[in-house]
């Protein structure tokens, strides 16, 4: 397992920070559907993004071979 550079867990900290600041000023969505297709998007979003990750590491390890 790679380790994590440590200017990228200061990154992420710093941006984790400037949402909760600013956290008021995003606007809200109240609409149920519009909440339920956005989550939808990230879900099939991530399942490309995985499948996508995964066909490279099985490419990667038959070259290998």
């Amino acid at each position: 397992m790679k380790q994590v550079p440590i200017i990228g867990v200061i990154f992420t900290v710093g941006v984790l920070v400037l949402l909760k600041v600013f956290q008021d000023e995003i606007p809200r969505i109240d609409e149920p559907i519009t909440n339920t297709l956005v989550f939808l998007g990230f879900v099939i979003f991530g399942v490309l993004y995985g499948i996508s990750k995964m066909k490279k590491i099985i490419s990667r390890s038959k070259d290998w071979r």
